[in-house]
């Protein structure tokens, strides 16, 4: 049986990740009020670390012994503070690692459920999986990157205003190393974990779940080229693809930390990178990473079979890579008892 903890019934053998919500307490209802409250919990909790993460930033910028009044007291000061764009960046993907106690909760409060099953069809993280998904990402990407600034060199295009300096440098390199995995861990399990599974508990074919799941994760960034809007699609696509092929997150989250700290560390040669989403996009700055997406997804699947990732509670049973379906019952016995 799965090693979930006893705050919920043993999960029966063989369930693939994406069901792992439609378990004997799923009502019609459960997903709806799932829903409702993490949208809520989500909120509140969003904004508990935005206020916290922007208290920590005036702390340490020059008011010595820290006083709310200070606040009141200095308004100008505050307000270049917060207004600085390292602090900006810092508090936007910070402060989304509140979606983890968000999804969590509501996982163990509504759907009464082991919030580990968020994470994969074994109930925990598998980190040598992890961390050899993390060196294909990476590597991956680095080559991706270096592709379209080769493209942007030889389209003649500015690559931007000049670099920072090393201080200011050192700081992006901090945000990328130590924060960015947070959130981008964060956002995989909201959208990747919780919204992916909360949907399939209703609709039971991970399809739909997939569409909508990925539409969403492309309203939450606010990019106006319809580009960068595929590379977004696509990249969430194959996120979710990976996570039912693989029976976890890690896959999904390496590709995303990858993804997001090589950007922050690239962009960040140019100056602090903004918020800002809008604009154009040319073809090499959107091309590369398309390929690099669907390589890694090839890779992965690949090493995931033969490595003998469990794709369900109990083993590892084939899932047919267009319907997503679970295999036969001669598979299931075969890959449960393996």
């Amino acid at each position: 049986m799965s090693d979930f903890p006893a705050t919920a019934e043993p999960t029966p053998e063989a369930t693939p990740y994406h069901l792992l919500a439609r378990d004997s307490r799923h009502r019609w209802w459960t997903p709806l009020f799932s829903l409702l409250f993490g949208a809520v919990l989500a909120f509140v909790l969003l904004l508990v670390a935005m206020v916290l993460l922007g208290l920590f930033v005036l702390y340490p910028a020059g008011f010595g012994e820290f006083r709310l009044a200070s606040l009141w007291l200095h308004p100008d000061y505050v307000e270049t503070v917060l207004r600085d764009p390292f602090v900006l960046l810092f508090v936007s993907f910070g402060a989304l690692a509140a979606l983890i106690p968000a999804a969590m909760l509501t996982v163990l409060w509504v759907q009464r459920r082991s919030p580990r099953q968020l994470i994969g069809v074994t109930g925990r993280l598998r980190w040598g999986w992890l961390g050899e998904c993390l060196l294909a990402a990476v590597a991956l990407f680095a080559v991706a990157f270096a592709i379209s600034a080769l493209l942007t060199w030889l389209g003649g295009r500015s690559a931007g205003p000049g670099f920072p300096g090393w201080a200011d440098y050192a700081r992006i390199v901090g945000l990328a190393v130590l924060v960015v995995p947070f959130q981008s861990a964060a956002e995989e399990i909201a959208f990747r974990g919780f919204l992916l599974q909360t949907l399939t508990a209703w609709f039971r074919t991970p399809w739909v779940a997939i569409a909508i799941t990925s539409v969403l994760f492309l309203l939450g960034h606010g990019y106006t080229d319809p580009m960068v809007w595929v590379e977004l699609l696509v990249m969430a696509v194959v996120m979710c693809w990976l996570t039912l092929r693989t029976g976890g997150l890690e896959a999904a989250i390496a590709l995303h930390v990858a993804n997001n700290s090589l950007s922050v560390l690239v962009s960040g040669l140019s100056g602090v990178p903004g918020i800002e989403q809008a604009g154009d996009f040319a073809l090499g700055d959107v091309l590369p990473f398309i390929a690099a997406v669907l390589g890694y997804a090839w890779w992965v699947d690949r090493r995931a079979a033969q490595r003998k990732e469990w794709t369900v509670t109990g083993g590892r049973v084939p899932l047919d890579p267009w319907s997503l379906r679970v295999g036969t019952q001669d598979d299931l016995r075969a890959g449960v008892t393996g």
